[in-house]
């Protein structure tokens, strides 16, 4: 056995390295001094969990003072000790413990379920105490920032920089160092060893600074977190002769558009400076510019080029549109599937400040709106059809309940149109459910739930000022009781620098940037409709069809011939109610491709 020494917050902690199965008395002894509860970290080949050849290396297990790095690489009976320890004990401290979880279940055999019921995660804690990211003033969420903040920023700093100075000892890449790296270097297991000495001092750290109001939210997290992973771990099976077919053509396409545009003069569709000498040449005039004074020539530029059928334009735009599917969707599920041809998304179910999720791997929520081509690369399982189970307007719906609109609570009970009552209440009773009143009045509608005033809509919808402002004075004589919880929530914000949710979650809002508050309230309530769905999905024993959550819909493989039943039983537990208002569901069924319910045929 090996010992390294080392200070945390002017402290000696001690990292034990077993290197002989002899050694794994004294950490055996260790664990039963600390059965109650011990902080636990993993180090494996890379970050995907389902790559081929992925394997764990290290188990560290530790406390506030002490940890132990356990060499899983070195045999079975390493890796027995440490599947007993897991099992028994009381409490584990893990940070972003849906990764670690995963890598336990895949390479250790222990599963999710036995292990999720004892885990505190203090990302989760770290999020409930300051959702804030680093970027936005916040502390962050990463165990190195979290640590910089709260426990030793030389620390942070030192552990942080091991990952470069491995790389650079052993003349590989950071992403490579990890299957690389020798199993008994010491600067390796000083980083291991860390991982669980920081996490536990953390968790003692966080628990008192969690607001009294979101008290709570740990358990309920924790949850969301549970379910999440269980769907990160079945993955989404991937078509995959279609995929390559549609790889295949994404790339023939780019080479035909690029051509074309070739023979513009243009030899590099993504070099903007070229795309500009050649419309200029051609007397197209271009007067946006860059922070930096360069010209600019962007999406909405080309798109009303391509409008008019300027051929140039039309083939930049679908040469830079092939490329980008193929490099950044199609040709990556390929990579990234595993053995069973499954995709595995990666769900951080508290991503934004409003504790909105947000996924990677496959990104359901930045594909092409109302496309089908990308999404036609996922299937149901055989026998299966793809369902999608969404809420009906839900961010208006909340923001009816929690402002206790009289009109908007009626509109939603009677089934009424709210855009074209919004609508008519700018423009007179002639406007119809098909006019662009009615779309304008859509645009505002759901620009208020945002907080914006006729400037921000105007900006963000494309509105000129004055329809906007006609529009949104409209939206605030009808709906009154919008505008007073916008002061309120306004007022808030002001008085305290954070906004509490009905939930208890409590939201910083930053200064000058008061009339976010609505947004931020209307968005995290949203986000919690959605999650109580996911929960009673998971009570009821859906969890193991359901593929991806995306904001205010799910996304389900069922069984083809009860597809239509359970899909209205899926309905029916999302189906939520704050106060006298129903957040209400849509279930639509598709064929066997996710691209089915966008008009794809399977």
């Amino acid at each position: 056995m090996r010992q390294i020494t080392y200070h945390v917050q002017g402290e000696p902690v001690v990292i034990n390295q077993a290197e002989r199965p002899d050694d794994l008395d004294e950490f055996r002894h260790f664990v039963r001094r600390n059965l109650r509860l011990l902080a636990c970290d993993s180090e494996t080949t890379g970050l995907d969990v389902y790559a081929h050849g992925f394997r764990v290396r290290l188990v560290q297990l530790g406390t506030p003072r002490e940890a132990w790095v356990i060499p899983i690489e070195l045999g079975e009976t390493f890796t027995q000790d440490v599947r007993r320890t897991l099992m028994h004990v009381e409490k584990l401290v893990l940070h972003n413990g849906s990764y670690d979880l995963q890598v336990f279940d895949r390479c250790l055999g222990i599963k999710l379920e036995h292990l999720w019921p004892k885990v505190i995660d203090t990302k989760i804690l770290a999020h409930l105490v300051d959702p804030r990211g680093r970027d936005e003033g916040g502390t962050g969420h990463s165990l190195e920032a979290l640590t910089a903040h709260y426990l030793d920023e030389r620390v942070a700093e030192h552990v942080k920089g091991l990952t470069t100075r491995l790389a650079s000892r052993y003349k590989t890449t950071k992403q490579q160092i990890w299957s690389t790296v020798d199993l008994d270097d010491e600067e390796y297991n000083l980083y291991a060893g860390m991982h669980p000495i920081l996490a536990a001092r953390l968790l003692t750290t966080l628990q008192p600074l969690v607001p009294r109001s979101a008290h709570g939210l740990v358990p309920f997290e924790h949850r969301i977190a549970e379910i999440c992973s269980y769907l990160e771990r079945t993955g989404f099976l991937l078509d995959v002769p279609y995929t390559e077919g549609l790889s295949t053509q994404l790339r023939e396409d780019e080479e035909r558009y690029t051509e074309i545009a070739r023979k513009h003069g243009c030899d590099n569709v993504n070099s903007t400076d070229q795309v500009a000498d050649v419309l200029e040449h051609r007397k197209v005039q271009i007067t946006g510019r860059t922070p930096t004074g360069r010209r600019q020539v962007n999406k909405a530029l080309l798109d009303q080029l391509a409008t008019n059928g300027d051929k140039f334009a039309i083939a930049v735009k679908e040469a830079k549109r092939a490329r980008k599917w193929r490099t950044t969707w199609v040709d990556t599920f390929l990579k990234n599937r595993d053995e069973h041809d499954r995709c595995h998304a990666s769900i951080n179910a508290l991503r934004a400040r409003t504790a909105r999720m947000s996924i990677t791997g496959i990104p359901a929520q930045t594909l092409p709106a109302g496309d089908w081509l990308i999404r036609r690369c996922f299937v149901a399982e055989e026998g299966h059809r793809i369902t999608s189970v969404d809420y009906q307007a839900q961010e208006l719906r909340v923001l009816a309940a929690l402002a206790g609109d009289t009109t908007m609570i009626r509109a939603f009970r009677e089934g009424a149109d709210l855009h074209l009552i919004t609508a008519r209440a700018a423009f007179g009773p002639h406007v119809t459910a098909d006019s662009t009143e009615r779309k304008h009045a859509k645009v505002v509608n759901f620009g208020r739930v945002y907080g914006g005033g006729a400037h921000t809509v105007a900006q963000q919808t494309g509105l000129n000022l004055e329809t906007a402002t006609r529009v949104v004075k409209a939206f605030d004589d009808r709906y009154p009781a919008v505008a007073r919880l916008s002061r309120r929530l306004a007022r808030e914000a002001t008085h305290n620098g954070a906004i509490t949710t009905p939930s208890g979650r409590v939201l910083p809002v930053d200064k000058g940037r008061r009339y976010a508050a609505l947004n931020y309230y209307i968005q995290s309530a949203s986000r919690d409709v959605t999650c109580r769905g996911l929960l009673r999905l998971h009570q009821a024993g859906y969890s193991p069809f359901v593929r991806l959550p995306i904001h205010d819909e799910v996304v389900v493989s069922l069984p083809a011939e009860h597809a239509h039943r359970a899909a209205q039983h899926i309905a029916d537990l999302m189906r939520d109610q704050i106060g006298p208002v129903v957040i209400d569901t849509d279930a639509e069924v598709g064929q066997r491709s996710w691209g089915s319910l966008y008009g794809a045929d399977y």
